[in-house]
């Protein structure tokens, strides 16, 4: 056929066929005048729904039956209407109408409102929408001839009052365009828009929902900038725990139903402190009745740090029950958000290796660099070191650290398979406290905090050796303890040092508390240097001379003054003694002046003291001076702040003033009983040792 011939019939055909359309839709206007279609859309709506139907005002448009103000109210019509729009478009099939059945197969709804409402009925808590999908999707073979199929969301406003409290984070108003096609109990859902409540952010994609007992929503989705924190509501204080924030990124093969959540997760997310973790293929599962949240085959990465996430299993509680990370190259300070309760605020350093805690047991390959705990390593700091961790048991030795300042050697071990006690021990060639305590005073002044108790959440024990420690002017070498470390308790069962030239051996319990701190010390010496003890006394300073050993069992609260806060008992004597300056020259009568100066300076071969110390007061209980020519006894009451009240006597023989002029030993006479001559002196006052204050009782 030419050309010409096909253009000819083709547009007669056309004409025709807009011909039959027209006289169609006359036909139609003439059978269904607006009012009769009005009202014949009212009641099969209404029957179709099983709901109260009404409509302001119908009119025809290639869009279909056009319809303003459609409202769809619940069984009640006290109730608030379940669905508005003020734009509605119906479609139906044509022929059935002719035989007087109306048969929707399709509705257009703009700018509607959907009011979600949730209520008990039978005591089961369901919702209206629930109950009017459901019956729509009965199978239940039904007399009303409606067919929908397909529904058109456009900028509809969907509100869910009051839900169920395993529902409540999802309360409030949402903006949704979709296409809904209904098969038989399933919803399919296509180009699903819907931006979520209050600013939480904006979500697409395409989704089937199974409207059953056990309802399903299944799908793919787009996430921008999602809030998170409502999410939290579903639990106790999660966003005190939790450090996610706004989430932008995709989720496929999401699965939501009563009891879970789950999905693939891939995107970004920013954290608490606004550094932003970026996800691949993170597959999510929140159990909403374990209330528990399981992540697993997760790559990461946060600023630097980059690892695999292969598991992690924690409740809504924050407690972390199973964790499995790999090719972990990770610095503290970027992952410390995502340790939630767990405080590193004071560690820095770097990881890499694999680590896995699961029930209750740790393995782990890592290497610890650059490592620092304190502010600027204040505490301890390390350059590297590698630890290989098997069931919650390792063995590290020759560790090279710096703690509290201090160049030293660690050796650090598991004691046994519960991770809870470590054997530790520290080697150090020289301590300067002086340096340490200057630090700390370097640090500015920050607000004052309530004390804590402090309590170890680990039992530690092993060995410290220090060569030198310095205090001041007071040297301590080769120190050598074994201790131990449980919550608020040290405790050193024994202990060895060499001070004032002389050693020592104990033990010792420290106490470890704000309000009632204490040292309970139970030690031996023997051989110190008695003028290098005194020299940390102003008022013994260039006095006392000679070798001292005894005993002591002490308590010491450790708060300034430590001095004035020492009890218990002391026991010394000491070998070939000399005491200086006595004062005992000053408290003499003028007849016995010329025993002065053999009072001044006086040797002894033994020196025996026994006392009881109560913070600044000391009870001498017996202090013995001997020599084969002399001796002095103290006893008496002794304090550093208030009176004091010493008796003093002192005995000596004919042979130690055998050089004394005749006068003088007729004075003397007095005092003698048998072979010693004994004078009596009395110490009183606030400064006993100052000469003019010890006097002889007449």
């Amino acid at each position: 056929m030419k050309p010409a011939k096909v253009v000819k019939y083709s547009a007669i055909i056309l004409i025709l066929i807009i011909m039959l359309l027209a006289a169609f839709a006359a036909a139609f206007v003439y059978l269904f005048p607006k009012e009769t279609l009005k009202s014949i859309i009212v009641q099969t709506l209404g029957d179709s729904l099983n709901r109260p139907v009404t409509i302001g005002a119908i009119d025809y448009s290639i869009r279909g039956i056009q319809i303003t103000d459609l409202y769809i109210y619940d069984t009640d019509k006290e109730k608030p209407y379940i669905a508005h729009s003020k734009d509605a478009a119906i479609r139906f099939q044509l022929v059935p109408l002719l035989q007087k059945q109306f048969i929707i197969n399709y509705i257009s709804l703009n700018d509607a409102i959907i009011h979600i409402l949730y209520y008990t009925e039978n005591k089961i808590t369901t919702s209206n929408l629930e109950k009017l999908l459901k019956e729509l999707l009965s199978k239940e073979k039904s007399t009303i001839t409606t067919q929908i199929k397909l529904i058109s969301l456009n900028n509809t406003t969907v509100i869910l009052e009051n839900p169920p409290q395993n529902l409540k984070p999802l309360e409030g108003k949402y903006s949704i365009d979709t296409h809904v096609e209904l098969h038989d109990d399933i919803l399919e859902l296509k180009n699903l828009s819907i931006n979520l409540p209050q600013n939480r952010g904006k979500i697409s994609g395409d989704c089937f929902i199974t409207i059953t007992s056990n309802y399903k929503i299944q799908g793919d989705f787009t996430l921008r900038d999602c809030d998170l924190l409502w999410v939290y509501n579903w639990g106790k204080n999660l966003a005190n725990i939790l450090p996610y924030r706004v989430f932008s990124g995709t989720i496929d093969n999401l699965l939501i139903t009563k009891s879970a959540v789950q999905g693939t997760v891939t995107g970004s997310c920013k954290l608490s402190n606004n550094a932003m973790l970026f996800l691949s293929n993170a597959f999510t599962n929140v159990n909403l009745n374990k209330k528990t949240v399981t992540v697993a085959n997760a790559k990461g990465k946060i600023e630097n740090s980059t690892f695999v996430l292969n598991q992690l299993l924690f409740a809504f509680s924050g407690e972390i029950q199973n964790i499995k990370v790999s090719d972990a190259s990770i610095n503290t300070k970027e992952i410390a958000p995502l340790l939630g309760k767990i405080d590193i605020s004071d560690i820095a350093g770097e990881l890499k290796g694999n680590f896995e805690y699961k029930d209750n047991s740790i393995d782990a390959d890592v290497t610890l660099s650059n490592l620092s705990i304190g502010k600027k390593g204040s505490i301890l700091s390390l350059q590297e070191t590698n630890l290989l961790i098997k069931n919650n048991q390792f063995k590290k030795d020759g560790i090279q650290a710096t703690v509290y300042s201090v160049p030293c050697v660690l050796s650090v071990a598991t004691v046994d398979s519960s991770f809870e006690k470590f054997t530790v021990n520290i080697e150090a060639d020289e301590v300067d406290l002086n340096k340490i305590i200057s630090r700390q005073a370097q640090k500015p002044e920050q607000p004052e905090k309530t004390e804590k108790e402090i309590h170890i959440p680990y039992e530690l024990s092993g060995k410290c050796i220090i060569q030198k420690l310095y205090k001041d002017n007071l040297v301590i070498e080769k120190i050598n303890c074994n201790y131990t470390m449980s919550k608020n308790i040290i405790a050193l069962p024994t202990f060895s040092a060499k001070v004032f030239g002389g050693d020592i051996t104990g033990r010792s319990v420290i106490t470890l508390s704000p309000e009632n701190p204490q040292i309970t010390l139970v030690a031996k010496f023997s051989n110190a240097r008695l003028q290098n003890i005194s020299s940390y006394f102003q008022e013994y300073e260039n006095r006392l001379f000679g070798n001292i050993s005894g005993q002591l069992q002490v308590t010491i609260v450790p708060k300034d003054p430590v001095i004035d806060r020492i009890t218990g008992k002391v026991e010394v004597s000491v070998e070939n003694g000399k005491l200086a300056n006595t004062g005992l020259q000053n408290g003499l009568s003028i007849w016995l002046s010329d025993l002065k100066y053999k009072l001044s300076n006086l040797e002894f071969q033994k020196i025996y003291g026994n006392f009881n110390l109560s913070g600044p007061a000391i009870t001498i209980n017996s202090f013995i001076f001997n020599a084969p020519d002399i001796r002095l006894k103290l006893n008496g009451q002794y304090n550093r702040h208030e009176e004091s009240d010493v008796a003093i006597s002192l005995e000596f023989s004919s042979n130690f003033i055998q050089d004394l002029p005749n006068p003088a030993l007729l004075q003397l006479a007095k005092y003698k009983k048998g072979r010693w001559y004994i004078i009596p002196f009395r110490a009183q006052g606030k400064d006993i040792f100052e000469g003019k204050n010890i006097k002889q009782v007449q």
